[in-house]
């Protein structure tokens, strides 16, 4: 029998990538910082490379902008509209 390639860990770092970009959909714009708070709030472990894969490695979240918060610039990071299908129920022609 071959070796799981989905090990714990690594199901744990997919589920919480998907969370992150599920929260974007629903509640994008946002900044990183703002996205850390949300991540807390759900009681999910803040982790750099979890960050990484959800923020610049999904084709679904785009990086639209900087912010001054703080005196620190922040990037802003929101779920890229434009590649959801349209709702062929409220089409018109």
């Amino acid at each position: 029998m071959g070796r799981n390639r989905w090990s714990p860990e690594r199901q744990r770092t997919l589920k919480e990538a998907d969370w992150i970009v599920g929260w974007l959909r629903k509640n994008g714009p946002a900044t990183t910082r703002e996205i850390v708070v949300a991540m807390e709030e759900q009681q999910l472990e803040v982790r750099a490379h979890v960050l990484s894969k959800a923020l610049r490695r999904s084709p679904f979240i785009v990086q639209c902008g900087q912010r001054e918060v703080g005196g620190a610039s922040l990037s802003v990071w929101d779920f890229d509209r434009k590649e959801e299908p349209e709702d062929p129920v409220n089409q018109t022609e």
